[in-house]
């Protein structure tokens, strides 16, 4: 058979369209037509019902920074699995993972969970949307954001993915309202972040925008991160010091952490100093606002 045969033939078996019908026929044009409406709310009716079942309905988190956007935004029976860390201390929202299951951010463990949704901020492969892709589970990231704009926009996405945008909102209007506040009291004075392992920040980091939301003005002028040393810790201090994570669980048993050092231990003692919450600086997320508050209060003292 030729290919202008099968063309024919093809084209004799097609079904006939209205307009292929004479006119002498108008009642089966107006079935056709019948069929065509039938079939438009048929489809209509579908997208409808996969519009009202996205949220996800079993959500595995592969970090505890990833954690804080499931248990702030997500139901109870959404989470089929948070991370290991979801209760440790400085898990901002701890109190709320009791009695959900947790797992480790191995492939074979989450998937063991069988996800619909898998939420990350530096938890899992650094390829995680890839890999899990070959298993068709998408792959939300969130964190990572250097300052607050970022956070907002980041949250409110969150909320859109994990099915409820009227709780990321209400985040949202939350934040803008204690940051509002703040900037009715901005004193400039000079303050700088110190963590218990010697890392300062500087501009480009969430950190930068704590300071910054709190009023003050980061004395650290380089871009991110720095291991500043010990010595220029303790000859040069700022009006303010705002540490983070001294005396927590962990750097009590790190021997060679410099929160240890007799010098800045002496210099930390006659300096003014302000021990920020580990939960609230622990991911780059919307809850630093805790951090800039707990500085304002202390510049305006």
């Amino acid at each position: 058979m030729t290919t202008g045969a099968i063309r024919e033939g093809a084209s004799a078996h097609r079904p006939a369209k209205p307009e292929d019908l004479p006119a002498q026929m108008p009642l089966a044009r107006d079935a056709a037509a019948e069929v065509d409406v039938r079939w438009f709310i048929a489809a209509f009716a579908l997208v409808c019902a996969g519009s009202a079942h996205a949220a996800p309905r079993r959500i595995v988190s592969l970090d505890y920074c990833a954690d804080q956007f499931v248990l702030a935004l997500a139901d109870r029976q959404q989470i089929a699995a948070l991370s290991v860390g979801a209760r440790r201390d400085d898990s901002y929202f701890r109190d709320r993972a009791r009695n959900i299951p947790q797992a480790r951010d191995t492939l074979e463990e989450v998937l063991a969970h069988r996800p619909d949704l898998v939420i990350r901020s530096w938890g899992g492969p650094w390829d995680a949307e890839e890999v899990y892709a070959r298993f068709h589970v998408p792959v939300l990231q969130v964190g990572d954001t250097p300052d607050f704009a970022s956070a907002r926009t980041d949250l409110l996405d969150a909320a859109v993915q994990l099915g409820h945008p009227d709780r990321g909102a209400a985040l949202v209007r939350d934040l803008d309202m204690r940051l509002a506040r703040l900037r009715a009291h901005r004193s400039n004075a000079p303050v700088m972040y110190l963590s218990a392992g010697g890392a300062v920040a500087g501009r480009g980091t969430m950190m930068d925008a704590v300071i910054a939301a709190a009023g003050g003005r980061n004395i650290r002028t380089e871009t991110s991160w720095q291991m500043l040393p010990l010595e220029r810790m303790v000859q040069t201090p700022p009006a303010l010091i705002a540490l983070g994570f001294f005396d927590t669980g962990r750097e009590q048993v790190n021997a060679w952490s410099p929160s240890h050092h007799p010098a800045l231990r002496r210099a930390l003692a006659d300096a003014r100093t302000v021990r920020l919450p580990p939960a609230s600086i622990a991911c780059e997320a919307w809850y630093a606002v805790d951090a800039a508050e707990a500085i304002a209060a202390e510049l305006n003292r």
